[in-house]
């Protein structure tokens, strides 16, 4: 290649690299495209002392922030040039338009008039270090009286120096303050947790410690953003885009990188699970979810005690922990009363429920969590029921308003009678009441041990319409389709340990840790879209298994499939094959899933294989005269007889070494040929070839050696049924060591052969029975020391899940802040009004209610988009906190409402306030959007009056506001 070619070369390939790195991977507007394609550089400025978010090591800047930011040049094009400096330098420069932007700025409505904020990407504890002889923290009153130091111009600043016996000392950056507290100039350091980690750390400063997280007011958590000058809109638009764009997988990594090691744990309880920023919004604005609490729907969710215990209570919690948000259990009503709580919107999730379409037209569902049998429980003096016919004439019991309740109380026909709870409905039953209830079978086994509910006996739901197995799922209000995302990012990151944990502690017994199967989403998801997996079953191949005329199934493999059916709640369908090859046939022309038995054929790429599910000798029955074989040479120039079309056939192909395979019709066809002298041997596994001859009498037979010591027999399926096999491999891993070896000793043991059998035949038949059981007590071996691997992870997760959840209870404490304008939220506020109802009732001052409403403020929605919708709302709540007085209340309504509480305040002061706000909104110029409008309507508390009378009062003034042309205060007197 010439010089000039390669030139050529290195000029496209630059070109395209280019071209590539410029195009964005967001959909931006025209305006937003022509600012990134003018190509001017962004300038940014980030902390330089900020560890782990952006901080100098060696001379080059590293941290979270760089990352994020090279991930958002990556999605948008933008050229962001990221410099350094101290916070309250940054901040003066972005004030004075010096820079485009600033990272790791935090909401502040005095900051609003020069920034425009994106969303959170990060949000960490501030918190209160001390030196370690300094005693107790349990709030600003321990540090009534001392040197507390703070980070210069630090956004909570302003609020602390209200406390006026605090000596407030301010510092330039963290090293400095850090270093002031282990030195004694200082008794106590404000800061985040990261950062002073860090350096306590990195200077052993061994003296230190975290007394508490700092609370004042409305400070909390540091939320961290981008702010952007307001006279760049547009730039502040596609920095949001940017954040918006990155996976869950990119904000995983960037966790894991630069959090993972931080702290000691304390962010990592907050948050385990990347959200994206919509979502990390949401969780701020709504820090804690109603989560209802049943009475005995035990092990998964009742309560004992005085509290709420459970598989599903303590699934909540876990998924909970991992997002960052807070339960509150609702304990103490019926179900039918938590559906209506739903539809209401007094409670936010429901856990263990039950599908079904009605549900789904006010619930919006994860996917499932666990699957589990159900069972048709009578009395133990009644005869079974049959069909479903006769389950019409009985009287049935099920639980108001649970998912079996609706669907069978609506059948034509049907007696069913409601019950409180499972443990009434078993009782009814006990007692005479019922003649029979359907329940989950881990619920009724557990509450009739438990309680000791006498006389029952289960049976099969199987010919019961709605009998299947249940997927229980999460469900949240539909109008909150963020949460259920939320919970099943959450679902999906929970690992096999913590799973299993949870399984191990609620639904499986403490001899069977591992009876019960642990499927993820996907999985369960599968099998939710299918009516039962289709297994093909021979119709003759005793030990292993049988079809008998009347439809009975019985065999080792009949047995195994019941332990599978009741370990993961999965339906089996059994459809009949005459051989195994007619099975294969059956499997790929997909009128069956699974082939019931069926050993590993290397050569079939299309097919996939579970597990082993029975291991035994592959042996060779020979005429009394042979001499026994132990090498496959010996039988050159033989013919062996096999079940033409037969596993082992299929299996053998091709035994080479010269050895001939001729097939018959059945196994008893070979072995008459072979006592006839037709052929050398029969081959086949050892406890099919025992057992046809023990049961048949063909002469002289014997075994006179084995082809493979390990002959597996496995299910199964297509190559392309990925899932499907992970499932049947995760539910096989789940039969313990006795059931195995329960089956082995009815089905696969050799029984006593005729008398006329040689002595060596009977000693053959004990090598292979020897290996057999040497290849159990093997299996058990490696079972045991798996289960002893997964109790000690186990073990270490429980103990380490307990230290996080002392190290974090100083974290969770309940937040009553709109997060994205500061002020109180609608709990808050409502609370506020009750107890000002009550104090005014006893004798109070009384107080007056402002109601506000941004004019046409959906007029700027649609004009500028909601992103400047949402920088307006963060400014009025600014003007509006300039204006209102110190005992004054202001919070978010919803939307762009807003109410004010004024205690002791009478009708006309406040009519006053809200003319004067009037006044401060219109001559605030807000960014974008221009000059806007209030209308606001006034009402005062009056004897007699209840929070909901007043509140239709002022809701009354202001619409009446808004009919008189808006911008304007009316009154309710």
């Amino acid at each position: 290649m010439s010089r000039i070619h390669l030139i050529l070369l290195l000029f496209w390939a630059l070109l395209a690299r280019s071209v590539l790195a410029a195009d964005p991977q967001v959909v931006l507007t025209d305006r937003e495209a022509a600012y990134v394609a003018a190509g001017k550089p962004v300038t940014m400025a980030a902390m330089y002392d900020f560890v782990p978010f952006s901080f100098i090591d060696k001379g080059e800047l590293h941290g979270f922030v760089p990352e994020l930011v090279e991930l958002i040049e990556q999605k948008t094009g933008l050229d962001i040039k990221l410099g350094t400096g101290e916070w309250s330098n940054n901040l003066r420069m972005l004030e004075e338009r010096q820079i485009d932007a600033i990272s790791d700025i935090s909401f502040k409505p005095e900051r609003t008039p020069f920034t425009l904020y994106t969303t959170p990407y990060f949000e960490i504890p501030t918190v209160v270090f001390t030196r370690k002889e300094f005693g107790d923290y349990n709030g600003l009153s321990d540090l009534s009286g001392k040197r507390v130091g703070v980070l210069r111009n630090i956004f909570y600043l302003r609020e602390l120096r209200t406390q006026a016996d605090l000596d407030i000392r301010e510092y330039e950056d963290y090293a400095t303050l850090i270093s002031a507290l282990a030195y004694g100039e200082i008794d106590a350091a404000i800061q985040n947790l990261t950062s002073g980690y860090h350096y306590a750390s990195t200077n052993a400063y061994t003296n230190i410690k975290v007394a508490g997280e700092f609370q004042l007011r409305n400070v909390g958590r540091e939320d961290l953003r981008f702010g952007v000058q307001p006279e760049q809109p547009l730039l502040q638009s596609i920095i949001q885009k940017g954040m918006d764009a990155i996976t869950a997988d990119e904000w995983e990594t960037l966790i894991d990188r630069w959090m993972g090691r931080a702290s000691m744990g304390f962010i990592r309880k907050a948050r385990t699970v990347a959200l994206t920023p919509s979502e990390r919004e949401f969780v701020k604005q709504n820090p804690v979810i109603r989560v209802h609490n049943e009475s005995n729907f035990e092990p998964y969710n009742f309560f004992e005690n005085g509290r709420p215990r459970g598989h599903s209570v303590d699934l909540i919690q876990l998924l909970a922990d991992k997002v960052g948000l807070e339960v509150n259990m609702v304990s103490g009503l019926s179900w039918d009363e938590y559906l209506q709580m739903m539809r209401d919107g007094r409670l936010d999730v429901m856990m263990n429920i039950v599908y079904s379409e009605e549900r789904d037209t006010y619930l919006d569902f994860t996917r499932p969590y666990v699957r589990q049998v159900q069972a048709l429980y009578r009395r133990d003096s009644t005869p079974a029921i049959a069909s479903f016919d006769e389950l019409k004439k009985k009287t049935l019991v099920l639980p108001d308003g649970f998912y079996m309740y609706d669907r069978l109380s609506s059948q034509p026909g049907m007696k069913v009678i409601p019950s409180t709870d499972s443990l009434d409905s078993l009782l009814k039953v006990s007692t005479g009441t019922a003649d029979a209830t359907i329940e989950l079978m881990t619920v009724a086994d557990h509450l009739s041990q438990k309680y000791g509910v006498p006389g029952l006996i289960s049976q099969s739901t199987l010919n019961i319409d709605g009998g299947d197995p249940l997927s229980l799922r999460i469900a949240v209000r539909e109008d909150q389709p963020q949460l259920r995302d939320i919970l099943q990012r959450a679902m999906d990151s929970l690992t096999e340990e913590e799973k299993r944990g949870l399984q191990q502690k609620w639904l499986s017994s403490a001899a069977s840790p591992a009876s019960y199967v642990h499927l993820r989403g996907e999985e369960l998801e599968w099998l939710e879209s299918r009516t039962a997996v289709k297994v093909c079953v021979r119709r003759d191949n005793l030990p292993l298994e049988h079809i008998g005329e009347d439809g009975k199934k019985i065999g080792a493999f009949a047995d195994l499939l019941e332990i599978l059916r009741n370990n993961s709640g999965i339906s089996f369908r059994i459809e009949a094959a005459d051989s195994y090859k007619q099975a294969l046939a059956a499997l790929e022309s997909r009128r069956c899933d699974l082939v019931a038995t069926s050993p590993l054929l290397q050569e079939r790429e299309d097919l996939s294989f579970t597990q082993p599910l029975f291991t035994s000798p592959l042996v060779v029955a020979t005429g009394p005269d042979e001499v026994f074989f132990s090498d496959l040479e010996q039988l050159k120039g033989r013919t062996l007889g096999l079940v033409e079309g037969g596993e082992v056939q299929q299996f053998l192909h091709d035994l080479g070494s010269g050895v001939g395979l001729r097939g018959y019709e059945s196994l008893e066809a070979a072995l008459t040929a072979l006592n006839k002298g037709e052929i050398y041997g029969v081959v086949d596994s050892l406890p099919v070839l025992g057992r046809e001859l023990s049961r048949r009498v063909y002469g002289e037979l014997k075994i006179s050696g084995q082809l493979d010591s390990r002959y597996a027999l496995r299910m199964a399926m297509r190559a392309d049924d990925v899932i499907l096999n992970r499932i049947m491999n995760k539910t096989l891993a789940s039969v313990s060591d006795e059931q195995r070896e329960t089956i082995a000793t009815r089905w696969l043991q050799i029984g006593s052969l005729k008398e006329s059998t040689d002595y060596r035949l009977l000693a053959q038949t004990s090598f292979g029975a020897a290996l057999l059981l040497g290849v159990i007590l093997v299996w058990n071996r490696k079972l045991a020391r798996l289960n002893n691997r997964i109790r000690e992870s186990n073990d270490q997760l429980q103990q380490a899940h307990e230290e996080l959840k002392v190290k974090n209870r100083m974290l969770e404490q309940l937040s009553v802040t709109d997060r994205l304008t500061r002020l109180k939220n609608r709990l808050f506020i409502e609370q506020l009004f009750e107890r000002q109802v009550e104090e005014s009732k006893k004798g109070g001052p009384g107080f007056a209610v402002l109601l506000l409403d941004i004019d046409h403020f959906k007029e700027v929605n649609d004009r500028f988009g909601h992103d400047v919708g949402d920088q307006l709302l963060t400014d009025f709540a600014a003007v509006l906190t300039g204006g209102c007085r110190h005992q004054d209340s202001i919070a978010r309504w919803g939307g762009e409402e807003f109410m004010v509480i004024c205690p002791g305040t009478s009708l006309s002061d406040a009519e006053q306030l809200a003319l004067r706000l009037a006044d401060d909104v219109r001559a605030h110029a807000f960014p974008v959007a221009g000059v806007c409008t209030v209308s606001i309507g006034v009402a005062a508390w009056r004897p007699g009056d209840t929070q909901k009378s007043i509140s239709l009062r002022a809701d009354h003034a202001l619409y009446r506001a808004k009919d008189l042309g808006r911008d304007r205060v009316c009154v309710e007197h």
